[in-house]
């Protein structure tokens, strides 16, 4: 992770499952860079992802739209969930989420990779679901019905995530506040935004704080420009 880290580069491996025997490594430092090396690529890649539909989005645009275009525009508005075909939205919200907090919330929601929702249904950001297949809390009440959404393979769970913060309405001031970051040519930093997304948590506040510290304390944000290689072998490894 040290080369990756001032490199700047990471190769495209992507494992679809955790080690199961991830919580089994004595050394805090080797387990939480397990659960790193396995993560960061599936969180860029979904970031080059959009990076790159974003770019292609602009540049039809400024074209006169084939009916192909339109298709295509009208499935992203779908995607986002943006509603009356208002393209400003969909820009807005067509957007990265810094690897810096992609990467805090997945350590802190599944306990770098050792949670039963993260082990047994690669549920590592812990996204609720009331109707979708998911895993029932042990610590729910009596009152409650949800349960932890649960995805095939990992890069399934991230894209979701993605996909929460970029459309859910609780985050509309993370969109926002990232949406002037960009407008002004700043960078899309997560110290910048993780204190806008306090209704992640029930804990609001003192869930973004503790976030907050996982970036600074694991030098999270190091990764922030980290691109994929050109690695012509593209792997999946189950575990």
């Amino acid at each position: 992770m040290d080369s990756v880290r001032d490199s700047k580069l990471v190769k495209p491996i992507y494992f679809t499952r955790l080690p199961k025997d991830l919580d089994s490594i004595r050394s805090t430092k080797k387990k939480k860079e397990t659960f790193l090396k396995i993560l960061l690529p599936l969180v860029v890649a979904e970031n080059e992802k959009i990076e790159k539909d974003k770019k292609y989005l602009l540049k039809i645009l400024k074209k006169n739209q084939s009916e192909k275009n339109k298709s295509w525009i009208n499935k992203k508005y779908k995607k986002y969930n943006v509603q009356k075909k208002n393209i400003d939205e969909l820009i807005l919200k067509m957007d990265i989420v810094p690897a810096s907090i992609a990467l805090a919330q997945a350590a802190k929601e599944s306990g770098w990779g050792t949670s039963r929702f993260a082990l047994e249904g690669n549920a590592i950001f812990g996204q609720w679901t009331w109707n979708g297949k998911g895993i029932a809390p042990l610590d729910r009440s009596k009152e409650q019905s949800h349960k932890i959404l649960r995805f095939p393979i990992l890069r399934a769970s991230v894209k979701a995530y993605k996909n929460n913060l970029n459309t859910h309405q609780s985050y509309k001031e993370f969109r926002e506040i990232r949406y002037k970051l960009r407008s002004k040519n700043r960078s899309i930093e997560g110290k910048k935004l993780i204190f806008a997304l306090n209704s992640y948590a029930q804990t609001g506040a003192e869930y973004t704080k503790t976030l907050a510290k996982i970036i600074d304390q694991n030098s999270l944000d190091e990764f922030e420009n980290v691109k994929l290689t050109d690695f012509t072998e593209k792997t999946e490894l189950n575990l």
